[in-house]
């Protein structure tokens, strides 16, 4: 049986809008939402994310973990 990929999730209470794990990111998944005039970042495209892990590590604060990916 393979393993599935694990997927990056994005704590937005956490995320101080940096901008680090969006230059990480090898595919155009990640991006800035907006709210209540608090920009931080947003994993738009759950489905495309590779789980490689790059953004991660470069996130000053620890918004980003990998996490095991839902059943579907």
């Amino acid at each position: 049986m393979r393993r599935k990929r694990p997927l990056a999730q994005i704590d937005p209470q956490r995320c101080t809008g940096c901008g680090r794990c969006i230059a990480a990111c090898p595919l155009p998944i990640i991006a800035f939402e907006t709210q209540d005039w608090r920009k931080y970042a947003v994993l738009q495209d759950a489905p495309r994310c590779t789980g490689c892990g790059v953004c991660e590590p470069v996130c000053p604060v620890g918004a980003i973990s990998l996490v095991q990916r839902p059943e579907i």
